[in-house]
C-alpha cells in the first residue's frame, strides 16, 4: 500500500488480506522504480490510497500521478493497481468562491478522478477505490482525527480504518471471483408487505406511495443486482398458482417470473426448497445468499444449510432498500466490472431448462445434440475476452480440470506473451447464446496445459473436444511432439476425472484413477498427449 499519509493502521484491517506498508509520500518513486516494494515478486496487489487535501497541497503531484498509475500498470500486468478518488475538504478559505474556480481543489479532484476512470476503463489491472463509499455514509466529522494528525500525519479517525479496510477488502474479493450467485427471496413480508393467503392481491403492500413503496423499492434493487448477473430464485410457502399470478400481474410488482431463474413456491420447509434449487440450478449452497422476513425460518436454514449466507433482514419496512444495497449487495456480490454475459445469465439458466426438457423428449443424445444446432466460437488470443476469461477461472469448479485460479491481469499476460496461448469457446443453439463458456491456455515452449474448463451450463454437450483438438492442433502447429496436463481433483470436479484419459491422453505421473485407493483420492495426476 503506498500513500501520502501515514496509514499504518489499516494493515490489520482489511480482512483476509496481508498488507505492506510503503514508506508514506514515496507514492511516485514506488511506481517507477523497480527496486520499489511495489515490484517485489509475490505482491498481488498495489494499492494506491490518497488522502485528498494533503496531495492537493503538494504542487503537481495530482497531475503527475494519472500517468504514473498507467506506467506502472503496463509495467506489471500481473498485479492489480487499486487507486482511490480523492475526497477533499469542500471548505476553504476561499468560502463559495473555490466551487466556481476552474483551477480550484474541486476543478482539480474531478481532472482527477476523470483520468483515473478512463485509465480503469482501458486497462484490466486497474480499479478504483470510491472514498465517497466511507465519507459519504459517515460525514467527515467522524473520520478525521486532527489530534492524530499532528501527533503522527495519521488523518482518520479508527472508523475511517475499519469502513476503508472493508470496502478495500470486498474490491479485493470482487477481483478474485470471491462473490455469490444466487439470491433466494421469500415472498410475503420481503419482496411485498403483508401475507397473500391472507390480505389477498389487492391487500398486499407493494406501491409507489407509503409503505408498499419501501417494498417496490426493494424490487428496483434486486432487479438491478440481476442485471449484474446475480441469479434470482424465489422459494416461499404459498399458493403456486396464487402467487406466481401477484409477480406475473400484479401492476405495481417491479419483479416479474421472467426475471428468476426458478421458483419454488409450495409448502415445503425453506430448507427442502433451498436445496431443491441448488439441484436444479448445479450450484453449491455455498454460492446462495438467502433473505427471508421471518426469524424462525432463518434460524431453520442456518442451522441445517451452513453453507448458505443467512441475511438479518430489518423489520422496518423504510430501511429495506438501503439495507439491502449495504448489507447485502457489497458483502455477498461485489463486482469491479459487469460484462454482457453477465447481464444475460437469467436467460441462459432459463434456456437450460429448456434443452434440459429437450434432451428428455429426444430418442438418444446425438439426436437431441444434433437437434441443438449448436454453433462454436472458438477464439485464440481475444483481448475483448480476458475478463469474462478471468471471471470463469474464478466460478468453474465441476469440469475444471487444474482449478487454477487467475485475474485479468495473468490472462491478459498470457494473451500477450508469445510463449502462451490462450484458446476461448463461445458456445450457441437454438435456444439462445451462452456467450464464452470454455476456457483453454497453451503453454508452446513447454507443452504445458496450466488452464482446460468448461462451463457447467455446457457439461454433456460434447463441446469440451473441440476445445482440446484446438489446443492439440495449435501445438503441432508450433512444432511440439506432446502435451501435458496435471489433473487436480477436488471434492466437485469428478464429472472431469476421465476426460483427458477417453482422448488418449496417458498417465506419467500418479496413478490413475479406476487404480487410486483412498488415501490418493486428492493426489494430482499428470497426464500426456503424444502428438507424432
Amino acid at each position: 500500500m503506498l500513500s501520502n499519509v501515514n496509514l499504518a493502521p489499516i494493515v490489520r484491517r482489511v480482512p483476509g488480506h496481508t498488507v505492506t506498508m510503503g514508506e508514506y509520500g514515496e507514492v511516485l518513486r514506488a511506481l517507477a522504480d523497480p527496486g520499489s516494494g511495489a515490484y517485489r515478486p509475490g505482491v498481488d496487489a498495489v494499492v494506491v490510497l490518497l488522502d485528498a487535501d494533503e496531495i492537493l497541497a503538494a504542487g503537481d503531484l495530482v497531475e503527475e500521478l494519472p500517468d504514473a498509475i498507467a506506467a506502472f500498470s503496463a509495467a506489471r500486468p500481473e498485479v492489480l493497481l487499486v487507486a482511490s478518488t480523492l475526497h477533499a475538504d469542500p471548505a476553504t478559505v476561499a468560502t463559495y468562491a473555490s466551487a466556481q474556480d476552474l483551477e480550484g481543489n474541486g476543478s482539480r479532484v474531478a481532472r482527477f478522478d476523470t483520468a483515473l476512470r478512463a485509465r480503469a476503463a482501458s486497462s484490466a489491472n486497474v480499479a478504483i477505490l470510491d472514498l465517497g463509499l466511507v465519507f459519504d455514509s459517515h460525514g467527515r466529522d467522524a473520520l478525521i482525527a486532527r489530534a492524530f494528525w499532528y501527533a503522527g500525519r495519521i488523518p482518520y479517525t479508527n472508523l475511517w480504518f475499519e469502513e476503508c479496510g472493508k470496502h478495500l477488502s470486498g474490491l479485493l474479493d470482487a477481483y478474485r471471483g470471491l462473490t455469490r450467485k444466487v439470491l433466494v427471496c421469500d415472498l410475503d413480508g420481503t419482496l411485498w408487505g403483508g401475507v397473500l393467503g391472507e390480505d389477498g392481491p389487492g391487500g398486499i403492500a407493494v406501491a409507489e406511495d407509503g409503505v408498499g413503496k419501501c417494498y417496490r423499492d426493494l424490487q428496483r434493487r434486486i432487479k438491478a443486482l440481476k442485471e449484474t448477473g446475480v441469479l434470482l430464485a424465489v422459494a416461499s410457502k404459498n399458493d403456486h398458482a396464487d402467487a406466481e399470478a401477484v409477480l406475473a400481474d400484479h401492476p405495481m410488482m417491479i419483479l416479474r417470473p421472467g426475471d428468476f431463474a426458478t421458483m419454488r413456491i409450495d409448502w415445503s420447509d425453506k430448507v427442502t426448497s433451498l436445496r431443491a434449487i441448488a439441484d436444479e440450478l448445479s450450484l453449491g449452497l455455498d454460492t446462495f445468499v438467502f433473505i427471508d422476513d421471518n426469524p424462525v425460518e432463518r434460524a431453520l436454514v442456518a442451522q441445517h444449510l451452513p453453507d448458505v449466507a443467512v441475511v438479518e433482514v430489518p423489520s422496518r419496512p423504510e430501511l429495506l432498500a438501503d439495507w439491502f444495497v449495504r448489507e447485502v449487495a457489497f458483502p455477498y456480490f461485489p463486482r469491479l466490472r459487469i460484462l454482457d454475459a453477465d447481464r444475460a445469465k437469467t436467460e441462459q439458466y432459463r434456456a437450460r431448462r429448456e434443452r434440459v426438457a429437450g434432451a428428455a423428449e429426444a430418442p438418444d443424445l446425438h439426436a437431441f445434440l444434433a437437434g441443438l444446432e449448436i454453433r462454436l466460437d472458438l477464439r485464440v488470443d481475444d483481448e475483448f475476452l480476458v475478463e469474462r476469461a478471468a471471471q470463469m477461472t474464478q466460478k468453474t469448479n465441476q469440469f475444471n480440470l487444474t482449478t487454477r485460479r487467475c485475474t485479468a491481469a495473468e490472462i491478459m499476460e498470457w494473451i500477450r506473451d508469445d510463449r502462451h496461448t490462450v484458446v476461448t469457446l463461445g458456445y450457441g443453439d437454438r435456444f439462445g447464446d451462452e456467450g464464452v463458456v470454455g476456457l483453454a491456455v497453451l503453454d508452446r515452449s513447454t507443452g504445458e496445459m496450466p488452464l482446460f474448463l468448461l462451463s457447467c451450463r455446457v457439461i454433456g454437450r460434447e463441446v469440451e473436444v473441440r476445445l482440446l483438438d484446438r489446443i492439440e492442433d495449435l501445438a503441432r502447429a508450433s512444432g511440439l511432439a506432446s502435451v501435458e496436463c496435471t489433473f487436480t481433483p477436488t471434492a466437485r470436479n469428478g464429472v472431469s476425472a476421465g476426460f483427458l484419459p477417453a482422448r488418449d491422453w496417458s498417465v506419467v505421473m500418479g496413478e490413475a484413477i479406476a487404480d487410486r485407493t483412498e488415501t490418493a483420492a486428492d493426489a494430482p495426476i499428470r497426464y500426456r498427449k503424444d502428438l507424432t
